[in-house]
C-alpha cells in the first residue's frame, strides 16, 4: 500500500474513532481515558497497551495510567527506569523489536505479560508533553510497522485534545468542591456556630439568675448541658476548619494560610517553621502534606489540650519531612495501635493510608516530655529518570 492511499485511510480511522470517543468526553476521567487507550489498542493491533498523562503542575510525576488488554490492575505506576516511558523523556516516538534486547531495558516484573515487540508514542500539545501511549506484542505475532507508528503519532492528536478536556474538568471539578466545601462552612458558622453561642450564654444566666433556687441535681443538669454545647462548639470548630483547609492547588503560601486560619479558630497558638523548597515535592504529596497536617491539628484541638502547636516542613535533596507537635496529654498507646486498624481513632488510620498512597511513612508518638508527635516522610519526586 503506498502513502498516498494510507493516509486517507489513517484519516477515515481516526474520524470513526473521534465520532466514539466525543460522547464519552461528558463522563468521568478515567472511564474517558480507558477509551481513549482502549481505542488505542485495537487501531493498532496489540495486544497490549498503556497510557500515561503526566502531572499537570509537576512534569516529573504521573496522574493517570491506564491500561487495556491486561485483565490485572496495575498496583503502582511504572518507574520510569526501562523503555516504556522514553517517549515521554524524549518527545519520540521508539519502535522495538524485541524490548529484551533494547539496551534501555531494565526487565519486567513477573507478572507482567509478554511485551517482546514494542511501540511508544507521545502525546504532546504546543510542543508541552502531556504522556505516552505504548503497545507490545502484535497481534500477528510480528513486529509494529512504520505504518502502525504513523496511525499512533496521528492519534496522539486525538489523545492530547482529550487530555486537555480531562485537565479542564479535573481543574472546574476542583474548584466546584472547593467553592462549596467554603459555602457550607460559611453557612455553619454564620446558623449553628452563632445558634450555640447563645445558647451556651443562655445557660450561663439562667444558672447565675436561678443558682440560689436550684437543687444540686437541677444544677448538675444545667452544668452537664454547657459542657455538651461546648463540646459541640469545639466539634463545630474543628469541622469549620477541616471544610476549609484543602487549597485546590497546595503550596507552600497555602500550608501557612490553613495553619494561621487554625490559630484564628481555635485560639491555639500555632507556629509553621520551613526549610527547603515545598514546590518541590509532587502535586499528589503537597496534598497528602496538606491533609496530614489538617487532620493533626485537628486532633490537637479536639484531643490534646494543648495550648500550643508546632508544625515543621523541611525538604531537602531526596526527602520530605512533616512533623507536627504539641504539648498536650500525649497520644494513648490504644491510639497508636490502631493506626493500622480501620476503625483506629482520630482519623489516624485514613492518615496512614493517604501517606503509604503517596509512597512514604508515617509514625505517631507520645513525646517522652508530654505531647504528641505526628512524623511523615515522603521522598521528594517519583521521578521519571
Amino acid at each position: 500500500m503506498t502513502k498516498s492511499t494510507r493516509t486517507p485511510d489513517i484519516s477515515r480511522m481516526l474520524t470513526d474513532t473521534l465520532t466514539r470517543l466525543g460522547p464519552l468526553m461528558d463522563g468521568t476521567p478515567d472511564a474517558c481515558l480507558q477509551a481513549v487507550i482502549d481505542s488505542a489498542r485495537s487501531l493498532v493491533g496489540a495486544d497490549y497497551a498503556g497510557l500515561i498523562v503526566l502531572d499537570r503542575e509537576e512534569p516529573t510525576s504521573y496522574r493517570y495510567f491506564k491500561v487495556s488488554g491486561w485483565d490485572r490492575t496495575p498496583h503502582s505506576f511504572p518507574r520510569g527506569h526501562g523503555v516504556f516511558t522514553l517517549p515521554a523523556k524524549t518527545g519520540q516516538s521508539l519502535r522495538i523489536e524485541a524490548v529484551p534486547s533494547h539496551p534501555l531495558s531494565v526487565g519486567t516484573p513477573g507478572d507482567h505479560p509478554p511485551v517482546n515487540a514494542f511501540l511508544g508514542v507521545p502525546i504532546a500539545c504546543n510542543e508541552a508533553i502531556l504522556g505516552c501511549m505504548f503497545f507490545g506484542k502484535p497481534r500477528d505475532g510480528g513486529v509494529f510497522t512504520q505504518h502502525d507508528e504513523d496511525i499512533m503519532v496521528a492519534f496522539s492528536t486525538i489523545s492530547a485534545m482529550i487530555i486537555q478536556v480531562v485537565d479542564q474538568k479535573d481543574a472546574e471539578r476542583t474548584a466546584i468542591i472547593y467553592g462549596e466545601r467554603r459555602r457550607i462552612a460559611n453557612a455553619l458558622h454564620d446558623t449553628l456556630s452563632q445558634s450555640l453561642f447563645v445558647l451556651r450564654k443562655e445557660f450561663e444566666q439562667l444558672t447565675q439568675q436561678l443558682s440560689l433556687e436550684l437543687t444540686s441535681d437541677v444544677k448538675h443538669s444545667l452544668s452537664q448541658l454547657q459542657d455538651l454545647v461546648q463540646l459541640c462548639q469545639s466539634d463545630l470548630r474543628a469541622a469549620l476548619f477541616q471544610l476549609t483547609d484543602t487549597a485546590p492547588h497546595p503550596s507552600m503560601h497555602s500550608l501557612a494560610q490553613m495553619v494561621q486560619e487554625f490559630e484564628r479558630t481555635t485560639g491555639i497558638s500555632t507556629q509553621l517553621l520551613t526549610e527547603g523548597d515545598f514546590g518541590r515535592l509532587s502535586a499528589p504529596i503537597r496534598q497528602v502534606v496538606t491533609k496530614v497536617t489538617a487532620e493533626s491539628l485537628a486532633n490537637v484541638y479536639r484531643h490534646a489540650q494543648s495550648d500550643i502547636a508546632v508544625v515543621h516542613v523541611a525538604v531537602n535533596d531526596e526527602l520530605a519531612q512533616l512533623v507536627i507537635q504539641d504539648a498536650g496529654i500525649g497520644i494513648s498507646e490504644e491510639a497508636v495501635r490502631l493506626i493500622i486498624h480501620p476503625t483506629g481513632h482520630f482519623g489516624l488510620h485514613s492518615m496512614a493510608q493517604s501517606v503509604r498512597d503517596a509512597g512514604g511513612r508515617l509514625s505517631v508518638f507520645r513525646n517522652e516530655d508530654g505531647g504528641t508527635t505526628v512524623q511523615c516522610e515522603f521522598p521528594v519526586r517519583n521521578p521519571i529518570p
